[in-house]
């Protein structure tokens, strides 16, 4: 009896799991945004005293649809001890221009949405706002977002400035939900011209 018991929790425990996944209507444009909502999570290499003191970068796919046209995005949110959104010089915002994320047997080399989130048709934050940092869009393919997935390990350079290129090492891992998020991808999903 009490191993049915057991089972039942954790059938009922799989039944209730959060989506990995997530749709929604941006209330002032009117596009659909579909995001994965567990991201991958990168540390800083560079060694800090404590968890507390190192900076995090969160990569999310996202995909915008705007009455039909599909374009797709690598949000990096980022947040740590150096407080990257209070940079009066712009220097982090510089080095974020540009970023390679490393798959190991390949690289991939992001350039950073120029113009405005408002452009895109995001007036919202995504699922998951880290309070007092702002997100970076970066147009990414399907095939970049699928070679991702595929990787065993994941490594984030910013390179806007080539003195000072900054470090990423994976932390956690979010590749079910990209996974699924890429599953259900229409194939009409492309990245930004």
């Amino acid at each position: 009896m009490k191993y049915s018991a057991l089972l039942l929790t954790l059938m009922l425990a799989g039944c209730v799991a959060q989506p990995t996944v997530k749709s929604w209507m941006d209330p002032k444009s009117s596009v659909t945004i579909t995001a994965q909502t567990e991201p991958l999570v990168l540390i800083r290499a560079e060694p800090a005293p404590s968890l507390n003191a190192r900076d995090y970068a969160q990569l999310t796919a996202i995909e915008v649809n705007r009455m039909g046209e599909r374009k797709l995005y690598l949000v990096a949110i980022l947040w740590g001890a150096t407080e990257p959104w209070s940079d009066p010089a712009g220097a982090f915002q510089q080095a974020f221009k540009q970023i390679e994320v490393n798959l190991g047997d390949r690289t991939v080399a992001l350039t950073r949405h120029p113009g405005e989130v408002s452009e895109l048709g995001i007036s919202q934050a995504l699922p998951l706002p880290i309070p007092g940092s702002s997100p970076i869009y970066f147009p990414i393919s399907r095939d970049e977002l699928r070679a991702i997935s595929h990787s065993t390990r994941i490594e984030l350079t910013a390179s806007g400035n080539p003195e000072a290129p900054r470090r990423y090492e994976e932390w956690q891992d979010g590749r079910r939900s990209l996974n699924d998020f890429l599953g259900q991808l229409p194939e009409g999903s492309r990245p930004q011209s």
